[in-house]
């Protein structure tokens, strides 16, 4: 092989420079052709293209400016050296390839000469620096966030000198960066910290490479401010050390307010501390975030073991409390924050026999709840209405004692009332039997009804009530076992009474007897226990004293009559026989208008000492006393007819006082017919079918008219036997057509009207209950079930003979006080008590509009029935004038609000109701919106209509109105959808 010469050596050089090049480089001649490319070129030029490099380059690439202008032809680099002569050094552009991301290139090129001088190529250099302006542009960035940045940055090289300091380290510490760069750290440092505090942290970034932490530093100008860095190791990809960046940031506003804020936090912690009220907050998920000493000691009292504030801070409320504690308070606290408004309400827990005063107070933060414990409160308010409870019940005692003359029945209340309101399971009334001085035990509560009546002993030493009437004075006794004043009766040891207590009923004289009340459980009695107890006997002893006077005044009364009847008899009467055989014997026209004179005077005057003798004849047989009544007004009346009619069945033997006012009754019917209605014939008929007594008076006189009011004389007699048909509880019918009267009237026997057995007519739907309530009636001697109804129209039938009546008003054919005015109807004296399931103020005013005479709830004890009935019997009102008054105005109020209500539901148009019948099956806005085809917006305004219509505040509050007044229905009998609450 011949050895090359130079030039041949040169061409293979540059040849072999330009394929191995680190560049890419391209020799394109004066047209554009690409005659020579090395590797480098080509895979730049694919990367431009996407493809591999063309032979001539004009028109297959673009490139542009850094302003986004394109290149022309004559400007490209190679076409620039060729044409004009001149080199391009490093001049940048840049392509878009197809994938979209620019490619820059920075380009520099020269003209190629032949052998001759002319221009024959131009070379091109290209280098691809589309990673190195992106490096750049982020280092731009970067020292950009440097120099903007708040926080003061610094990097020290790997020997710890200073290599950056921005502009906020200027400005934080004093120095400027020509005046530290290149410094050591440790030099710079040692004038702003403290040695201990530079080794306290180069121990701690030792440890992890990483440290931060809060000291305080000098600026150059020596002022102290307290500075946080945040240093981290900066490591090369293969781990070696680069350095330390580290980010010093100014805390000293920030350490200052929060310095401001604690000491704020100390000083609320120090006033919830010291208030009275116990006191915790909590946040949107029920999580404890404050709580006061007072409350965790309320809290672990509660929960039943102890807590310190620690474990309970970021604890869920419910978490803490049992169940039975936390369910009362979870819907006021719901409540509270639903509706963004304070809540205020009295909390029992049951467990603990605890009461507490609640606020609960909302704020965007969650709740704030206040509360102390009231149990004092609670039991003194207790304590005040059982006092007021006594003094009312000892009033409604003495009412009835002044209302009634039956001491028996007054007794029988006394020592039911005395039982309840002590609390005892026995009471009773031992009172000294007249001129024996014997003890009877004439009431009682707890005993069995054969005890009642019984005699237990003599006044003096021995029993519970000899010992307190010989005392005089009120006794209490602990322990009647181990009481040595006296010993207990059989009456109280076969009950295992433990605990008595017995005050006297006092009299004029001499003591009634004895009222006591005994416990089968030990107790202590308190004052007002026997201030109350000796109140009750009180009441007593005046019902007692007012019937011993009431009794000597009738013996006084009846003595009086005797004697006057006697007078007549044996002096005036005779007088009169003399006069009138005297008078008879002379047979003068004048004499004989003198003798018809004196005659009609001597029957008045029989008539008379008849009626004086009615009351000493009470024990007399009415059989008997009734044809002598008849031959008497026979005898005053010859010119008038009186026949007597009495059927078989009339029951034997005397009727007492009630048979004395019958015959009254007949005795003022017979002489209204003689007297004032010139009736010719007069026809009694009596019949007594069982213990009843039916009566009638017909005569055939002038009568009077249906619509007129007859005479005044003849009307005082109606009054009269009116009077005496109310003493015994009976209603006196009186027709007349005009050519007769009739008089008419039923009277019970077994009784008089104050110690008659009260009929009672049940009217309820549930037969568990209506059966409840006529056992518990029947056990009373009082009290007599006479008809059960299910229904209004099964207690329309049973309407006659009704004393009281029990209605429920959810009847399932109506409200039940609507049978109030047919009870009246058919039983003109018989009055309603109504039972509630709810205690809805709207239907007890309906009621009570209705004409019931008192209102119970069904949860109320059976025996408070009971009683309530007796006092409607005794003439009492169940409910105070004012509360049936205020009643009375609410229901005139509510059937005004229902009209209005009415009308507001009135103007919703058939959309609108649309919209609130979905409301009430739970659909939301858009699912409304999408089922009435209408835009959302739509749907708000028609929403909007419907609260502005109706007054409501909510759409809760709307549908509540809609669904009481029946315009909108819930699937299924649901409630409608509950708003979301506070989760």
């Amino acid at each position: 092989m011949a050895p090359l010469g130079f030039r041949e050596i040169v061409r293979l050089g540059f040849e072999r420079m330009v394929l191995d090049a680190p560049v890419a480089v391209a020799v394109v001649d004066a047209s554009g052709r690409v005659i020579h490319t090395n590797e480098r070129a080509q895979k730049l030029t694919e990367r431009q293209l996407g493809t591999k490099v063309p032979k001539d380059l004009s028109g297959a690439i673009d490139i542009f400016h850094l302003d986004g202008r394109r290149y022309e032809r004559d400007e490209w680099p190679a076409v620039h050296s060729i044409e004009s002569g001149e080199e391009v050094v490093d001049e940048e552009f840049f392509c878009a390839p197809p994938d979209g991301d620019r490619v820059f290139i920075r380009c520099s090129s020269s003209r190629l000469r032949d052998t001759d001088g002319d221009i024959i190529a131009g070379l091109v250099v290209m280098v691809d620096i589309t990673e190195d302006r992106r490096i750049a542009d982020r280092l731009a960035y970067h020292v950009r966030l440097l120099e903007t940045s708040e926080d003061a940055v610094v990097v020290v090289d790997p020997q710890m000198r200073i290599a950056l300091w921005n502009k906020a380290a200027e400005r934080m510490y004093g120095w400027t960066a020509d005046e530290v760069l290149g410094r050591s750290s440790l030099e710079v440092w040692r004038t702003m910290i403290s040695d201990a505090v530079r080794e306290r942290f180069e121990r701690d970034f030792a440890v992890s490479g990483r440290s931060r932490m809060e000291m305080k530093a000098h600026r150059r100008d020596g002022s102290p401010f307290e500075v946080e860095w945040i240093v981290d190791a900066v490591r090369g990809a293969s781990g070696e050390d680069l350095g330390r960046l580290g980010v010093h940031r100014d805390v000293s506003e920030r350490n200052r307010l929060e310095e401001a804020l604690r000491r704020a936090h100390r000083q609320s912690e120090a006033m919830l501390e010291s208030i009275t009220d116990a006191f915790y907050s909590l946040d949107h998920d029920w999580r404890i975030t404050y709580i006061n000493a007072r409350a965790v000691r309320f809290l672990s009292q509660l929960a039943g073991h102890e807590s310190t504030r620690e474990e309970v801070l970021g604890q869920k409320l419910w978490d803490l409390l049992p169940a039975t504690m936390s369910l009362p308070i979870e819907g006021p606290y719901r409540r509270a924050v639903l509706e963004q408004q304070a809540v205020v309400f009295e909390y029992h827990c049951p467990d603990r026999d605890l009461w507490f005063d609640v606020h609960a107070y909302p704020s965007e933060l969650g709740l704030s709840v206040y509360f102390h414990e009231i149990t004092d409160r609670k039991a003194a308010e207790v304590e005040h209405e059982r006092r007021e409870r006594r003094q009312e019940l000892v009033s409604e005692l003495g009412l009835r004692a002044l209302a009634s003359d039956d001491v028996q029945a007054l007794m029988d209340e006394a020592v039911r009332l005395v039982a309840e309101t002590l609390d005892v399971e026995l009471a009773g009334v031992s009172e000294i039997v007249p001129g024996t001085g014997e003890l009877r035990f004439c009431a009682g509560v707890g005993w069995e009804p054969e005890v009642i009546g019984t005699m237990t002993g003599l006044v003096g030493p021995g029993s519970l009530a000899s010992y307190t009437l010989r005392a005089g004075e009120p006794v209490l006794s602990e322990d009647i076992q181990q009481d040595d004043r006296f010993t207990p009766s059989l009456l109280l040891t076969g009950k295992g009474v433990v605990s008595a207590a017995a005050v006297v009923i006092a009299g004029h004289d001499e003591p009634f007897g004895a009222l006591g009340v005994f416990s089968q459980q030990r107790r202590t009695f308190s004052a007002d226990d026997l201030h109350s107890l000796q109140a009750v006997a009180n009441v007593i002893s005046t019902a007692m004293e007012r019937a011993a006077a009431t009794r000597r005044l009738e013996g006084v009364r009846e003595a009086e009559r005797s004697r006057i009847a006697r007078d007549l008899h044996d002096e005036a009467l005779q007088g009169l026989t003399h006069a009138l055989a005297v008078t008879g014997s002379r047979g003068s026209s004048r004499d004989d208008e003198v003798f018809s004179t004196l005659q009609q005077v001597g029957r008045q005057l029989r008539g008379a000492i008849y009626d004086l003798r009615l009351e000493q004849d009470r024990e007399r047989p009415f059989s008997d006393a009734l044809p002598e009544m008849v031959e008497v007004h026979n005898a005053m009346a010859p010119d008038c007819e009186v026949s007597l009619e009495v059927r078989n069945d009339l029951p034997e033997g005397s009727y007492g006082r009630r048979g004395i006012e019958v015959l009254r009754i007949i005795g003022e019917a017979l002489t209204n017919a003689r007297r004032h209605a010139a009736a010719r014939r007069i026809v009694v008929r009596v019949t007594g079918p069982g213990t009843r007594l039916c009566v009638e008076v017909m005569d055939d006189g002038r009568g009077f008219e249906p619509e007129r009011q007859p005479s005044s004389s003849y009307g005082q007699g109606l009054r009269g036997m009116n009077e005496r048909a109310e003493l015994l509880d009976a209603h006196l019918d009186v027709r007349s057509d005009g050519a007769g009267t009739t008089v008419r009237f039923q009277v019970d026997l077994e009784a008089d009207s104050a110690t008659r057995r009260t009929r009672v007519l049940l009217v309820e739907d549930h037969a568990s209950v209506r059966e409840a309530l006529a056992a518990v009636f029947e056990r009373h001697s009082d009290i007599k079930v006479v008809g059960q109804a299910s229904s209004l129209s099964d207690a329309r039938e049973q309407l006659e003979g009704v004393d009281v009546a029990v209605i429920d008003l959810g009847l399932p054919d109506g409200f039940g006080a609507d049978l109030v005015d047919d009870l009246c109807h058919a039983s003109p004296r018989a009055q309603a008590l109504v039972l509630s399931g709810s205690f809805d103020r709207a239907e007890i005013a309906r009621a009570v509009a209705r004409g019931a005479a008192g209102v119970l709830h069904k949860t109320m004890p059976l025996d408070d029935v009971v009683a309530a009935v007796r006092r409607l019997r005794a003439g009492e009102t169940l409910l105070p004038l004012q509360e049936i008054v205020d009643l009375l105005r609410f229901a005139g109020d509510q059937r005004e609000r229902e009209l209005d209500d009415r009308a507001a539901l009135a103007q919703l148009t058939p959309r609108e109701r649309e919209v609130l019948q979905a409301v009430a099956e739970g659909l939301n806005s858009r699912q409304i919106a999408d089922r009435l085809h209408i835009a959302v917006r739509t749907e708000r305004n028609h929403i909007a209509n419907i609260l502005a219509k109706l007054g409501a505040h909510s759409q809760v509050q709307a549908l509540l109105l809609a669904l009481r007044y029946e315009v909108v229905a819930v699937p299924g009998g649901a409630g409608p959808t509950s708003a979301e609450g506070f989760q």
